[in-house]
Parts: C-alpha cells; structure tokens; sequence
C-alpha cells in the first residue's frame, strides 16, 4: 500500500504504537545474551587433546578450564568473552557446541563503595571479571 507520493505507508500505527514501549525496554535492560561471540574462520587443524583432567561442569555444559583439553578430537565453533561461567554455558547452547576451552579470566577494579556503621567504617572494592573461551564441537 502507497500514498499519493508514491511513498509505502506502514500498516496500523496504534499497534506500532504499543509495541514501541515494549521494544525500548528490551533494548534498555540489557536483556542481551550476555556475551560477545565471534566466529572462527580460520582453517581446522589437529588441535591439541588431553588425556581429560579437571573439568568444570556449569548448568550442564563441560567448561575446560586453562591448561586442560579434551581427550576427543575437535573442531572450533568461535571465540567468546563474558562476565560469568553461567553465561559462558548460555553462549556454548546458544550456538550448539558441546563444551568450552577457557582461555583467560581476569578481574580489574571498577570502583568502591564506601560504608560505615556505628563504630565502624570501610570501603568495599568494586570488580569486573572478564572470561575469555572457545567453544568447540566434538568430531
């Protein structure tokens, strides 16, 4: 459908209308997956196995943790950076891999928040964690 100017006229503007409020809260809210995920595009090549060691299970998903690798050959899916292990396991369903090879964890201090009491003061540091992992497939 067009107007006179040739130019297409959306549809209902009261149910754009509605919608609006609700699309802007999801924008707002930081209801995002939670993690930033790149793909891998490089060649697969025999990467480097284990004979199994210390295995982090987080909601259901293995999460190698540095220095350990798979006992199974596998091929990788993509690179991921997050805050926590729980989205880490969110980011390893969300892409149908079947574990996670951490590679780096790293805090820095954000702030601090000063308290006090009766009789009592302190300061409490504020951190931010940032985990780094590839996902991968298992052949």
């Amino acid at each position: 459908m067009q107007d006179g100017k040739g130019l297409p006229v959306l549809g209902n503007v009261k149910t754009i209308l509605r919608l609006l409020p609700v699309s802007l809260a999801l924008c707002l809210c930081g209801c995002g997956p939670g993690y930033t995920f790149s793909p891998w595009t490089g060649p697969q090549g025999n990467w480097t196995t284990g004979p199994g060691g210390y295995v982090k299970i987080v909601d259901n998903v293995s999460l190698f943790t540095p220095g350990q690798f798979p006992p199974k050959p596998y091929y990788l899916v993509g690179a991921v950076s997050t805050d926590s292990e729980h989205n880490l396991a969110k980011a390893v369903r969300d892409h149908q891999a079947d574990a996670a090879m951490i590679s780096g964890e790293s805090s820095y201090r954000t702030g601090s928040v000063a308290w006090a009491a009766p009789g009592v003061y302190g300061v409490t540091p504020l951190t931010h964690t940032v985990i780094t992992a590839n996902l991968i497939k298992y052949r």
